[in-house]
């Protein structure tokens, strides 16, 4: 309602039921409330404060009903609250329609901050929908909802100060403590990690954000000065689009080469195993050896069997 500050409204060219109406339903369609909530919430109302009394509240909710909105009588069994149980605006999605948005949003590559987004969405879609089968299968294929959201908030204040902490993990069934100088955070493959440095590999490492169970920040200084380097690639797929940490170098009729900033020679070595013969690793040669050397190892594993 504070977007009506901006105009020159005067209160006498409005209906004042109409917005006492509207004014209730917004606030219902968000939470139950109880009656003394409700009268405090008009009282304070910045755009049109009101002193509502006990048979203003019942003729407004008689209007909303004749609207063909359903708000039982407060009682025991809804915490003595009025409950929207159902309104005229209410969205209706049949279940066919929550699997194709479903399946659409498992499909989608997205980063971090529109799987936030798109959480958001949900949950605010969810408010108009009437039906709670359709509502709580739309919430349960919400993006990282194994993770609470104060956990991803709290990491990523830790990943802007790069902050060294202490993270309480899940490693097999067991619960440790694993340190990290915490770098980044990335969304990948339906998963969510936080990139750092690990002084127990002494290298640049990954943990899912799902298997944290608490952060604790520390004194210890984990900072070492890690050279990140660059492979050159060849991808024989001229509609190839590029990832995160690459950049295009030089493109020809039916190939790209491309330049990848390295992050972790770990994550680097599988993602050329993904991609396979569609692609062709210049140069540094001494991850190209390393990477042949992996083949090799992974060809004898086989021989083996």
């Amino acid at each position: 309602m504070n977007r009506l500050l901006k105009f020159n409204f005067n209160v006498r060219q409005i209906c004042l039921t109409a917005y006492k109406g509207l004014f209730l339903l917004k606030h219902l369609i968000v939470q139950p409330l109880s009656k003394e909530e409700i009268i405090d919430l008009f009282k304070n109302d910045e755009f049109a404060p009101f002193d509502i009394s006990a048979e203003n509240l019942r003729v407004i909710l008689n209007s909303l009903k004749e609207l063909g909105c359903k708000i039982p009588k407060p009682d025991l069994k809804n915490d003595y609250k009025y409950v929207l149980e159902k309104n005229p605006f209410s969205l209706n999605l049949t279940k066919e329609e929550v699997k194709l948005i479903n399946r659409l949003r498992k499909n989608l590559k997205v980063d971090l901050d529109t799987v936030l987004g798109l959480n958001s969405f949900i949950n605010t879609l969810c408010l108009n929908i009437a039906d709670s089968e359709i509502k709580e299968s739309l919430k349960n294929h919400n993006y990282l909802t194994e993770i609470k959201p104060s956990l991803i908030g709290e990491l990523k204040k830790c990943c802007e100060s790069k902050s060294n902490v202490i993270l309480d993990y899940i490693s097999g069934r067991k619960l440790t403590k694993l340190e990290m100088q915490t770098y980044f955070l990335k969304y990948e493959k339906g998963r969510l990690y936080v990139w750092g440095y690990s002084p127990k590999y002494d290298d640049i490492s990954y943990l899912r954000v799902d298997k944290i169970k608490g952060i604790t920040a520390t004194d210890k200084n984990f900072f070492k000065n890690y050279d990140n380097f660059t492979i050159r690639y060849k991808m024989y797929n001229p509609n190839y689009i590029l990832e995160e940490y690459e950049t295009e170098v030089e493109r020809k009729e039916n190939e790209i080469i491309i330049d990848y900033q390295v992050q972790n020679r770990f994550s680097a070595i599988q993602k050329f195993l993904e991609k396979g013969s569609d692609c062709k690793i210049i140069s540094p040669k001494s991850f190209k050896t390393e990477f042949i050397q992996t083949l090799k190892l992974i060809k004898e594993g086989y021989k083996n069997e």
